[in-house]
């Protein structure tokens, strides 16, 4: 922040991924949200998100998630140019002093109001890069406005909460590169019905006739915010020859090299049970039980579906979701997003152990203002 003026500038390539951020900061934030920002439901609070949109009177400029600590608001719209400009333009009628054309070290180097942790802000900005979807921008910036910053600032840490925001790496890596997720199961039990059912579009043939995915197809989308990449396999059976014994060795390859294996099946299993039970005795897989509208699904289900009726699919992404880790996951809860800050998180736990208070307030300054 420039002075006494309050700032609006785009901190993402407005053409990179599906989300671009406005960072906002100064005296004026909270006016300016409450001016140009119509939540859907509650506004925006400490540490809290907020969906809505950005507005100019009763005009909608774009769909908007925006997340608030003290002084400075981060806006997540959708990328693109056009969006961007019309953001930044709305901001500025408002008063915002918009840094467009700002030196890059300059918006590299801006700290939050509150904390001393432009380090933080320089890999926020690097990760808001790999930030495809609002979630994962929002935890991504609210580790530098609360968070991570908060902890690390704080006058007493405590070393299980230093190990535990260490430790949350493995989850914004999550958010940062997607998991991958497969689909696997008979042929003709509706994979291909329930992916393009997932995605939200048709990406993948659907057919009555088995047998009619003969590769892996693979698309990004999301459960509720969480992104992963979902791979639709041909489907697997025993006495595949050719072409077909090809493309069956092609899905157990996905699905061997998955994170995520939704094992669909579709009234009696036949000759296919051996698989199943195969399917089923993986460590990460969900048992879904599909075309829940015209077949009674397996008891066993924890999930059954209708890609024709469009139920169950929220039930599938919740259930991808707590497999992935993220049942009840609170992105402004304090998590290291990059190793150096989980390694400076872990070194000065080991030196509150050690009773060693300086040591450990050095590590935490490091992680806040050091080197990168």
């Amino acid at each position: 922040m420039t002075g006494q003026r309050t700032t609006a500038s785009l901190v993402t390539p407005p053409a990179r991924g599906g989300i671009a951020v406005v960072m906002l900061a100064g005296a004026e934030t909270e006016g300016i949200v409450a001016e140009v920002f119509r939540p859907r439901g509650a506004p925006p609070g400490s540490g809290r998100m907020a969906l809505g949109w950005i507005v100019r009177g009763e005009e909608v400029l774009d769909e908007a998630v925006v997340a608030w600590a003290g002084q400075a608001a981060e806006i997540n719209i959708h990328a693109g140019p056009h969006v961007g400009r019309k953001v930044l333009q709305r901001l500025a009628e408002c008063g915002a002093t918009v840094l467009a054309d700002a030196p890059v070290d300059l918006t590299l180097a801006r700290a939050h109001p509150s904390y001393r942790n432009p380090s933080i802000a320089r890999e926020m900005l690097a990760a808001l890069r790999q930030a495809g979807t609002p979630l994962a921008a929002s935890a991504v910036t609210m580790q530098w406005a609360g968070g991570l910053s908060a902890l690390a600032s704080s006058d007493a840490p405590d070393p299980p909460a230093l190990r535990s925001a260490a430790d949350g790496l493995t989850l914004m890596r999550r958010l940062l590169v997607p998991a991958e997720v497969v689909i696997a199961g008979p042929p003709n039990v509706g994979k291909s019905a329930l992916a393009n059912a997932l995605i939200g579009r048709d990406v993948s043939i659907v057919s009555d006739t088995p047998g009619t995915t003969r590769d892996w197809v693979r698309h990004l989308t999301d459960a509720d915010g969480v992104p992963f990449w979902l791979t639709d396999t041909a489907g697997l059976w025993a006495d595949a020859e050719g072409i077909d014994a090809e493309a069956v060795r092609r899905a157990w390859g996905c699905v061997e090299s998955s994170d995520v294996v939704i094992c669909l099946t579709a009234g009696d299993p036949g000759e296919h049970a051996g698989l199943i039970e195969h399917l089923h005795r993986l460590s990460n897989v969900i048992r879904v039980g599909g075309k829940a509208d015209a077949i009674r699904p397996d008891a066993e289900a924890k999930v059954t579906v209708s890609a024709t009726a469009m139920t169950g699919i929220d039930a599938l992404k919740g259930a991808i979701r707590e497999r992935l880790g993220f049942s009840g996951f609170d992105p402004g809860e304090a998590m290291a997003f990059t190793d150096r800050q989980a390694d400076g998180l872990r070194a000065a736990a080991d030196a509150l152990d050690r009773n060693d208070a300086p040591a450990a307030r050095a590590a935490l300054d490091d992680l806040l203002a050091g080197d990168i």
